[in-house]
């Protein structure tokens, strides 16, 4: 592989803190999904507080996008309270004719849990216990049931070394029967790796884009690929060695976190481009694109 698989869209980056109709510190990487007929990311905002809220974004054509200025409003939790001083890294999954959201929810001392709400509508939402206990972050849920059990995927954060388990639960509340993914620690991402969007179902098994980080003078996040078992998602069955996406344009090396490319958020539209949303140096918005056969490919090419 010559060139990165990932291409950068021409208008990149597409959401920057100066479309929000006030003050902005950054906007960060989005849940992304199929709204209908349009294009729907939830991004992380932050305030001229640094406080974070998640807000609706909508596309017709999944590159300009009209951003709520108001965030997404969740019902009172006694339980959720203490931890939703910030919202975060959301995940958005289709799943059963409903969407639900994991997300992080951060207390202001920095303590990190797993939030899941459910919504038909993205107005009102529906919520769930917490899924993960404290200090575990980059959750998202696979979009079926698997072997007759919900399914997710997540990193606890343990010690200096992060990564991703596969877990399952009968009824998106009891979790457990919790296994590592066998991936292959190559050097980018050999500090951690976690998950990126929603996995995505193919023929050949469950596309999954995930995020590896690589200490050199400071932490560098890049954009990796690889292909899991349908029926055992832990099992890899092929893996791209190298990125498909790293930090090379401005945008992604300067901002509130250098030399960062995170993803969250794809949409697999009906031609077969998958259209992955990124945070920029946790400042803007980035898309790159990619052919849905060209990513299988390079996994199936390199089989575990």
């Amino acid at each position: 592989m010559k060139l990165e698989l990932l291409k950068r869209h021409p208008q990149n980056p597409i959401l920057k803190p100066e479309d929000m109709p006030f003050l902005c510190n950054a906007i960060y990487n989005p849940g992304a999904v199929r709204f209908g007929k349009k294009h729907l990311l939830l991004p992380r905002v932050e305030d001229g507080r640094r406080d974070n809220r998640l807000h609706v974004a909508l596309s017709d054509n999944g590159v300009d996008f009209s951003v709520n200025p108001y965030p997404i409003e969740l019902p009172y939790s006694a339980a959720h309270e203490p931890f939703e001083k910030h919202l975060y890294d959301p995940r958005i999954t289709l799943l059963e004719g409903a969407y639900y959201v994991t997300y992080c929810a951060q207390t202001f001392e920095e303590t990190v849990r797993i939030g899941l709400l459910r919504t038909m509508d993205f107005k009102t939402f529906e919520r769930f216990p917490f899924i993960t206990q404290p200090w575990s972050r980059n959750c998202a849920l696979f979009p079926e049931k698997i072997r007759g059990l919900y399914a997710r995927v997540d990193r606890p954060m343990s010690g200096n070394v992060g990564i991703t388990w596969v877990s399952y639960s009968p009824d998106l509340i009891h979790w457990g029967q919790s296994e590592p993914i066998e991936a292959k620690m190559e050097t980018w991402m050999r500090n951690k790796w976690g998950p990126g969007p929603t996995p995505v179902k193919t023929d050949e098994g469950w596309l999954f884009i995930f995020h590896g980080v690589w200490l050199a003078c400071n932490y560098v996040y890049k954009i990796g690929v690889m292909l899991l078992d349908m029926d055992n998602p832990a099992k890899v069955i092929g893996q791209c060695p190298d990125f498909i996406l790293s930090p090379r344009e401005d945008y992604e090396r300067m901002g509130e976190t250098i030399n960062c490319v995170f993803s969250n958020g794809a949409i697999v539209d009906d031609d077969g481009e998958v259209r992955v949303y990124y945070g920029a140096a946790d400042t803007c918005i980035g898309l790159a694109t990619a052919k849905l056969s060209d990513l299988v490919s390079v996994c199936l090419e390199n089989k575990l």
